[in-house]
């Protein structure tokens, strides 16, 4: 390696072990000044970064040189010497601040700081792009023991053989774990869960640590985040993908990995998040597809247990429908995927409708879901055999439909719900009969609307004005149907009971008409 002195043209040697900043400053198309710390020039530099962040010291590796037109450094004079401070404790190898009418004056204070700790900073001419040192800095490494190169070529090794070898999940990140000595997680820092199949979650205490650094960033995730729970140290590094994520590493040894290994880790990790992706869009498809034919009545009884034994689907078995989100439950049925839980997962309506075993999913799991997603859902008793898929399904619709619309909130059918809620078709049908009876025949022989204005009015909160709004219809008809209908059921709207019976009817006939 041969570099040309500024001081004169004859070719001079860099260090055997790559460039150091010395190099940099004798190149004289450089023109660069060193301006104080000529104690540190003898430093390595190991790459050379254009930053635009505040805090370079939070995303830059030791022995990065730092490239700024300046408007990132501090105003006042103490700031700077806190600023170039903390850029020495980090291990980066100088500053250059190009020439550029954003920057703010550089104090005498800063400089003096800069000679006592043995910081380069150097002044870079206008006229001298910032790609100039960067070519010098990489050439001049080529030759040098270049680990970066080793190890970011040992992680596209690990793709392939993923590829070649059908590794997933764990596997895969254990091998990528390896190259950097790390302990490493991909979770989704949202909902704090694991996105790879069988993996696990950092403590809670590293979810409030990470939102923390998020929040110190004016709510978003910078490139890397050093994260601290008592005396243990991660990185978390975003990773490309279409949904949140991030790569988290703890060093086993205590050195914490170069960020352009882990940067290139967590672009390998966004091709197992869509692996993972792909499964779970295959997974929702094909037990759609048994869900539907199982509802409706295309297999016999036997048939059917035994498709969904071939699922994993067998013992103990709970109906769950969900008012939610589409991505929301996509998130659910990720979650099941990862943690290797079968399940079938279908729509009824707006509706999402899953089956999964009873022991796999707790009722506290859910509700502490609901919460997070803020969905209403309602979960049927428990039932085995395929043949009771039916009843086990409008259960759990009808245990949805006690949660009001308004509120997130998990129901169980049969605990804690109405015990008006009937138990199967055939008890739907009789309930809505006995109750609506009287109104549904009137409007069958009168053409009149009873069944829509009771359910308007209700919806409404019992108010005729807002009920005449939606139905069109003037308030003193609205009036005069509801005094109508309390009289062909002979239940009154003062009472609380006989509006209840008067609304699960309702959520019954619904429900009932539905499945037919």
């Amino acid at each position: 390696m041969t570099r040309i002195d500024a001081q004169s043209n004859a070719p001079a040697t860099t260090s055997p072990n790559g460039v150091t900043v010395r190099d940099l400053v004798g190149l004289r198309y450089l023109q660069a000044t060193v301006l104080a710390g000529e104690a540190g020039l003898d430093q390595r530099v190991t790459w050379a970064h254009v930053s635009d962040a505040f805090d370079p010291w939070n995303w830059l590796d030791p022995g990065d040189l730092v490239l700024t037109c300046g408007y990132i450094l501090p105003e006042t004079p103490q700031d700077q010497v806190t600023f170039v401070e903390r850029l020495a404790t980090a291990g980066l190898s100088g500053l250059v601040v190009g020439e550029d009418e954003r920057c703010p004056p550089i104090s005498g204070d800063m400089l003096a700081a800069a000679d006592r700790i043995g910081f380069p900073v150097i002044f870079g001419a206008h006229t001298v792009g910032f790609a100039q040192y960067v070519r010098f800095v990489a050439a001049a490494n080529a030759r040098a023991e270049n680990q970066s190169f080793t190890k970011i070529a040992r992680v596209h090794g690990e793709v392939m053989a993923s590829l070649r070898e059908d590794l997933a999940g764990t596997e895969f990140v254990d091998r990528l774990s390896h190259v950097v000595d790390c302990r490493l997680l991909v979770v989704d820092p949202e909902m704090w869960e694991p996105l790879v199949r069988g993996a696990s979650t950092p403590a809670r205490e590293w979810k409030d640590a990470y939102d923390e650094e998020v929040r110190r960033s004016s709510g978003r995730a910078p490139f890397v985040m050093n994260l601290t729970v008592g005396d243990q140290n991660a990185l978390a590094m975003p990773i490309p993908s279409e949904r949140s994520a991030c790569l988290i590493a703890f060093p086993k040894g205590g050195v914490k990995p170069q960020l352009a290994v882990l940067q290139q880790i967590a672009a390998a990790c966004s091709l197992e998040i869509a692996r993972v992706d792909a499964e779970v869009e295959r997974a929702r498809r094909s037990g759609a597809g048994l869900l539907n034919d199982g509802l409706n009545g295309r297999f016999e009884p036997a048939v059917l247990t035994e498709l969904f034994r071939g699922r994993r689907i067998h013992g103990d078995l709970r109906a769950l429908a969900i008012d939610g989100s589409p991505a929301a439950v996509n998130r659910l049925a990720r979650s099941w995927l990862v943690r290797r839980i079968p399940f079938l997962l279908g729509e009824i309506g707006h509706v999402a409708i899953a089956v999964v075993r009873a022991d796999d999913v707790s009722q506290a799991d859910l509700e502490e879901r609901t919460a997070l997603e803020g969905w209403r859902a309602g979960i049927s008793d428990v039932f085995s055999g395929a043949g009771n898929l039916g009843d086990a399904v409008r259960q759990s619709r009808w245990a949805l439909e006690t949660v009001s619309p308004s509120v997130a909130a998990l129901a169980l059918y049969g605990d804690g719900s109405p015990t008006f809620l009937p138990r199967t078709l055939v008890e739907s049908r009789l309930a809505a009969d006995r109750v609506l009876g009287p109104l549904i025949e009137y409007d069958r022989t009168q053409g009149s609307d009873l069944i829509q204005t009771l359910q308007v009015y209700l919806e409404c909160d019992r108010s005729p004005s807002r009920a005449s709004e939606q139905l069109f219809v003037h308030t003193q008809t609205v009036n005069y149907r509801i005094a109508r209908i309390q009289e062909l059921t002979g239940r009154s709207m003062r009472s609380t009971a006989d509006v209840s019976e008067l609304w699960f009817a309702l959520r019954a006939l619904a429900l009932s008409q539905s499945a037919q």
